[in-house]
């Protein structure tokens, strides 16, 4: 009995040892917390790394006339690492890249190639999968990491937020991108930031402009604003709702707009010999949220001339915002290679090596079949009787 207690109790010792405190040593008051990295490429070759890190103390205040949270420095090298040194000896603790929450890309740094940048910051070990890569159009990443954000204490933050809200929670991170980056047959995108100047404000203002396209080279090639980001993300099933505005007329005077959920999209391909084509199917169900004509949507009449306008309106914008990745930017953002290796194995084996140029002669075909299902409390506007 006195062996078994005896037993019992080293083993309760030795279950006391991981939790003796800091194993590495390394005190909180010698850290500094890294939330957001800037990159840009100089006019000499080297690499501008943008730091903004929070201050501890003064990120415990509330209230209007508090000092700012966070402070801005730089670091500059032929290298990713070596910009880190440079960061580092102007810091008095240590750089902790844990808490990271975006890595933001200056436009000319995404269009000379950020293959070599990503490299490094995949093999930091203190860089987190879920880190959100995002591309400044037509600004350097310095444009955007001085501005401040009135609702958020690290200005770095607000863009993560406004994703969020906005209904898109993945496509950003780091991990995600390495994915899109090593798939066959598929190119990577990363999320951009438009930084504007307002005039009634007087002011420089940023919003989410879109998505950045990426060849498989990752630079970037161009743009998709945020309509034809939103149809992207209905081919590639990443969102399930859609708000749309559709003219009723060529003046554009009448319109109505429409949100559809529950959207759906089938991908058929047919592959015979050179010839690859591509019908894409679309599905949802749309609620009527505003409608600006005279027509009465009790009438099943007027409601059928509402999904023929809807139907065809959303054929035209999908089908455009493909051609423009086929012809301008001849990348396939839309996974219609996996499509193709899944259903036709055989012939994708010859098809990958040349992918990037069937894509861009490919048949696309696009079939839209939206149903309106709720058209609101009333038939016509209030001001028609």
């Amino acid at each position: 009995m006195r062996i078994k207690k005896t037993g019992l109790l080293f083993a309760a010792i030795l279950l006391l040892l991981p939790l003796t405190g800091c194993w590495d040593r390394r005190e909180l008051n010698d850290r500094l917390f890294d939330l957001g990295s800037g990159i840009d490429s100089l006019d000499d070759g080297k690499i501008l790394l943008i730091g903004q890190f929070m201050i501890p103390l003064e990120s415990k205040g509330t209230g209007a006339g508090e000092k700012k949270s966070y402070f801005i420095e730089t670091g500059t090298g032929k290298t990713l690492p070596e910009s880190i040194f440079d960061l580092q000896v102007k810091l008095s603790r240590n750089i902790t890249r844990g808490h990271r929450r975006n890595i933001y890309f200056g436009e000319d740094t995404a269009k000379a190639g950020i293959s070599d940048i990503m490299d490094s910051i995949t093999r930091d070990p203190d860089s987190r999968l879920k880190t959100d890569i995002w591309v400044v159009k037509g600004k350097n990443a310095l444009d955007f990491m001085q501005m401040s954000y009135p609702l958020e204490k690290m200005p770095v933050i607000a863009t993560s937020k406004i994703r969020e809200n906005i209904g898109k929670q993945i496509g950003n991170s780091l991990l995600e991108f390495l994915i899109e980056s090593n798939a066959e047959g598929s190119g990577p995108t990363l999320p951009a930031i438009d930084i504007q100047y307002d005039p009634k404000l007087k002011k420089n203002t940023f919003s989410i402009y879109g998505r950045a396209i990426l060849n498989h080279k990752q630079q970037l090639v161009g743009y998709f604003d945020a309509m034809e980001s939103a149809y992207r993300l209905w081919v590639v099933k990443e969102t399930n709702r859609m708000p749309i505005t559709v003219p009723m007329s060529s003046n554009r005077k009448e319109t109505f707009s429409v949100e559809i959920q529950q959207t759906r999209c089938k991908v058929h391909t047919e592959v015979e010999g050179d010839r690859v084509e591509i019908d894409v199917k679309l599905n949802g169900n749309a609620t009527i949220q505003e409608s600006n004509t005279t027509l009465e949507l009790r009438n099943n009449e007027n409601l059928r001339k509402y999904e023929e306008k809807l139907n065809s309106h959303i054929e035209k914008a999908m089908l455009s915002m493909i051609q423009k990745a086929q012809k301008q930017f001849h990348i396939d953002v839309f996974h219609f290679g996996r499509a193709i290796s899944r259903q036709h194995p055989r012939e994708w084996k010859d098809l990958s090596s040349r992918w990037e140029q069937e894509f861009t002669d490919a048949q696309i075909t696009v079939h839209s079949r939206v149903k309106i299902k709720r058209i609101g409390l009333q038939g016509p506007p209030p001001y028609i009787q």
